[in-house]
């Protein structure tokens, strides 16, 4: 699995270990800031972020073409920190794909072969058997500007994957796709994925793809890792606030602990919405340690209901979205001391937009209490998050 804040799996058992990463470019900016995780071998692992949080970087430090201010990185127990591209056994595919154009389909695939000095008839197999499990099989003579964006793609994967590299990252490659052909190429990258059993890291800032990929993930924000780990564990139970927005959709809210009762198990939080009460099972401090503790909790849409609960929150529905096999998103408005905030909920239930209030309701286990906003500490993020 994959791990971060200087915790690492044992390096034999690791795919990819990387300790301390920095980058600073020549203009002093600060890029990526000391991050650290890990991936088992095999593992398909997605490093999700906001533009400009030093995701690319990372995967560019990785592959080589941006070498880090300080730290390492070791690939199944071998420093790669300071090793050429071409000796770091990766392979790396990019949004525009970068195929060579005055080269057929069939030429592009055995161009890393050839500069492998793989012999003719070593080649010839691999490229047919590359060309097969990419369906090309009818295209090799083809040049790339006679193949459709999803084609192109699988030629890019091909020539990259036919070099059987130990890694395998992926650059945004389904940015410029549109909405079916993305679902299409997702099924194709984890069809290879299961096939191969080669460790992929993908990036990208689509969070919705992300979850749908990955069986880790590394969320990014400022240069610094917010939370990385099973995807499960990083939606389920997200260490900060920023990681909670942005990994799905979170209602979230801010307060104080006036108490913890129900033998430390449920905190009680004070904001400028009423009082709720909050499992305390992912707090980092003991629960004795809470009260008078500014904190922030996040309920997940889908715990929300049209009825009172153990807590509860009057609202005026906004606007109702129908959405095929998703349900009925409901958005509302809450209004407290200091305000307003948008609140969303999921349905199966038809329900119309209507100017007299409702009483939504979650449970104390359905919310996650969150002691901090964010590991970058952005100020202006943070407060954007929260929509204070």
């Amino acid at each position: 699995m994959a791990t971060s804040d200087h915790t690492h799996a044992d390096e034999a058992s690791a795919g990819l270990s990387v300790d301390g990463l920095t980058k600073i470019y020549p203009d002093g900016t600060l890029a990526v800031d000391d991050i650290s995780f890990s991936i088992d071998a095999g593992d398909f692992c997605v490093i999700i972020g906001p533009s400009g949080c030093g995701k690319s970087t990372t995967l560019h430090s990785l592959v080589g073409n941006v070498p880090p201010t300080k730290g390492t990185v070791t690939l199944d127990g071998r420093d790669i920190t300071d090793a050429p591209t071409y000796r770091r056994d990766i392979g790396l595919v990019f949004q525009d794909f970068q195929l060579f154009p005055h080269l057929t389909v069939e030429e592009n695939i055995r161009y890393g072969l050839e500069r492998m000095d793989v012999s003719a008839a070593e080649a010839d197999d691999h490229v047919a058997s590359m060309a097969e499990m990419m369906q090309l099989e009818g295209m090799l003579d083809r040049d790339p500007a006679e193949l459709s964006a999803g084609q192109q793609q699988r030629v890019a994967l091909a020539r990259s994957l036919v070099l059987e590299p130990k890694l395998l990252l992926l650059d945004e490659p389904l940015g410029d796709m549109d909405y079916k052909l993305q679902k299409r190429m997702e099924r194709e990258l984890l069809r290879l994925h299961r096939e191969l059993e080669t460790t992929f890291v993908y990036v990208t800032h689509d969070q919705t793809q992300a979850m749908r990929l990955a069986d880790q993930m590394v969320v990014m924000n400022d240069g610094q890792i917010e939370h990385s780990g099973p995807v499960r564990e990083v939606y389920n139970r997200p260490r900060t606030a920023f990681t909670a927005a942005f990994v799905g959709d979170s209602n979230l809210f801010s307060g104080t602990v006036t108490d913890v009762d129900a033998g430390g198990a449920v905190a009680v939080v004070d904001t400028d919405f009423g009082a709720f009460r909050v499992s305390t099972a992912n707090a980092d401090s003991k629960p004795e340690n809470l009260v008078d503790r500014s904190v922030v909790f996040a309920v997940r849409p889908q715990f929300v209901r049209l009825e009172d609960g153990e807590n509860g929150l009057d609202c005026d529905v906004d606007d109702v979205i129908h959405r095929s096999g998703e349900g009925t998103q409901i958005v509302m408005t809450a209004r407290g001391s200091e305000g307003t905030k948008q609140i969303q909920a999921k349905s199966d239930d038809r329900v119309e937009p209507a100017a007299d209030a409702v009483t939504v309701g979650w449970n104390a286990d359905d919310a996650i209490l969150l002691e901090r906003t964010s590991v970058a500490g952005d100020v202006d993020l943070q407060e954007d998050i929260l929509g204070e």
